[in-house]
């Protein structure tokens, strides 16, 4: 066996990795609409004339609105790529596990 760290810890930093990014998506997710009514808000304020759909059609039509929901499928893509690396992790050290238990069965077979 090589002086490779053990997979468990590959895994922890793995999962730890995933919780903070999974948890910076779901943040950006869950505010998304308390992010939009202060846009919209602040924008009918500035414009009194405007009507809520209007100033609504305005931020959805926004640079700045787009920029936020394309941060926001980031975070989550990001998020969604550590979890796949934990599973990588996973399955590597099943499959560490499964060649030493054959390498063993070899060993007993070969006595």
């Amino acid at each position: 066996m090589s002086n490779a760290r053990p997979p468990s810890e590959l895994y922890r930093e793995a999962a730890q990795t995933w919780v903070d990014l999974d948890a910076a998506a779901r943040l950006l997710e869950s505010s998304k609409s308390a992010v939009f009514s202060q846009k919209v808000l602040g924008l009918m304020a500035e414009f009194p004339a405007y009507s809520l759909a209007k100033a609504e059609l305005k931020i959805k039509g926004s640079d700045e609105w787009q920029v936020f929901l394309d941060k926001t499928e980031r975070a989550r893509t990001l998020a969604n790529r550590a979890r796949i690396e934990v599973e990588y992790r996973k399955m590597q050290a099943m499959e560490q596990q499964s060649r030493e238990a054959y390498d063993r069965q070899e060993m007993r077979m070969t006595r």
